[in-house]
């Protein structure tokens, strides 16, 4: 038997308590990251984004805590926010070029590419469940558990893009992701 038979086994035995409302996700999320909300209108790019329908976006989120951003980023991403870091230093910003009313979401471009923030965009198509997220910038840790809470009420609701099946990569990473955050124990 698979790992994954195994966990399909143990994720049937667990489906019912794996589906969240809206309100539930963002309980959980605020609850483990210290996550704060804010306004969709900071992020400028965002009502040009392709994956989220703008106006279906029903709640913006952000990671800023320094203890709690540096416990989930991985080595790797670590290393990329150093990188940044570095590239901004000797490229920095240059407040002359840059319009006043979008100095605030420079700023926030910055403290993502650089490790001081993670936003994440939630979407609701129907107002009861999420039907879509977000996360920015790079954070695995933050991008599995999302998905965790996020994929069983796509999956019991028949929305979701691919089958419950152990053959299925989509589904695999989210059973690897259930697992790795405590929701199949």
């Amino acid at each position: 038997m698979s790992n994954y038979e195994k966990l399909y086994k143990r994720y049937l035995y667990k489906k019912d308590e794996l589906s969240f409302t809206k309100e539930q996700v963002i309980e959980k999320v605020v609850k483990k990251f210290k996550a704060k909300e804010f306004s969709k209108t900071e992020v400028l790019d965002l009502v040009n984004d392709d994956q989220l329908e703008y106006d279906k976006i029903f709640k913006c989120l952000l990671i800023d805590n320094s203890q709690v951003l540096s416990s989930i980023f991985s080595r790797e991403e670590k290393r990329y926010h150093q990188e940044e870091l570095i590239d901004n230093q000797n490229n920095p910003l240059d407040s002359k070029k840059v319009k006043k009313s979008e100095w605030s979401y420079n700023k926030l471009l910055l403290d993502e590419q650089e490790g001081r923030l993670i936003d994440i965009f939630l979407e609701s198509k129907d107002g009861k469940y999420i039907s879509e997220f977000i996360v920015r910038d790079r954070c695995e840790k933050v991008t599995s558990y999302l998905n965790a809470l996020i994929v069983g009420a796509l999956i019991e609701r028949g929305d979701a893009e691919y089958p419950a099946s152990t053959e299925n990569d989509y589904f695999q990473y989210y059973l690897d992701n259930l697992n790795e955050n405590g929701f199949l124990e």
